[in-house]
């Protein structure tokens, strides 16, 4: 039987701190969990853990936490050793600024108040992400156009990730971090010139359960080519600047 979502975190965060004891240096929540933003039918609970070291017998040691958690249809609990931690940070400067912004500590120190944020490794990875995402996008199109249900069912299934990638692209060009996903929208779509109300769309129809562009083709159509041409903008002003680099933090959930 599926343990209720707050249980279950308080059920996991008691079970590892029992198993590994000070050896937990920190557990943290982040994503939507970390904020009271969760929602127990669409969210995913996503946890860190930090342990002083990393090794099988370590790994042996929480399996059976680890498994139930997952069977409560969560993700893996991220594992890292406290020497990887920093390692880690530079070579997922987006995760890693997303936790910094937006992470509750369950157990332990607060490692994640600040860590390191090198402003090239993110901008890089914020472009490579867009291309990425923009690539696979264009494909998906070709495969799918002239099919509203098809082609709605790209645009709910991306558009949180293609959000979070704005958000990542403001901070990649010097804007503050913005939390909130209308936010962020708008705040790109002023900063990177394309027209927000596609991507409006589509979240209304998301947060609504609702068609997008009242699912006819033509129109639906129109919001995806729309929200490539969103995309592209994004991608390109991401790949072209040159000027400083600096990461801010604006914490508001509003």
């Amino acid at each position: 039987m599926k343990t209720d979502p707050d249980a279950a975190l308080q059920k996991i965060s008691d079970w590892l701190a029992e198993l590994y004891g000070p050896r937990l240096q920190t557990l943290v929540a982040y994503g939507s969990a970390a904020g009271g933003n969760h929602r127990h039918s669409r969210s995913d609970i996503n946890l860190l853990a930090v342990l002083d070291h990393l090794d099988a017998a370590t790994l042996d040691q929480g399996t059976e936490a680890l498994r139930w958690w997952t069977k409560q249809g969560n993700p893996p609990v991220v594992l890292l050793s406290r020497a990887e931690q920093d390692a880690t940070a530079a070579l997922f400067p987006i995760e890693y600024l997303d936790i910094q912004a937006h992470h509750r500590v369950l157990r332990g120190e607060e490692l994640f108040a600040a860590p390191p944020h090198a402003a090239q490794a993110h901008r890089q990875a914020v472009e490579r992400e867009l291309r990425s995402k923009l690539l696979r996008l264009r494909g998906a199109y070709t495969s799918v156009a002239g099919d509203a249900k098809k082609m709605e069912a790209v645009l709910h299934d991306s558009a949180s990730a293609i959000l979070t990638l704005f958000r990542h692209a403001l901070v990649a060009v010097g804007e503050p971090l913005r939390l909130h996903k209308d936010e962020v929208l708008a705040a790109a779509a002023g900063r990177f010139g394309f027209a927000p109300e596609p991507l409006q769309d589509i979240l209304h129809a998301r947060r609504t359960g609702g068609r997008i562009a009242g699912g006819k083709r033509e129109a639906v159509g129109s919001v995806f080519a729309a929200y490539l041409d969103a995309v592209q903008a994004v991608e390109r002003a991401v790949r072209e600047y040159d000027g400083p680099q600096h990461a801010h933090v604006e914490h508001s959930n509003s």
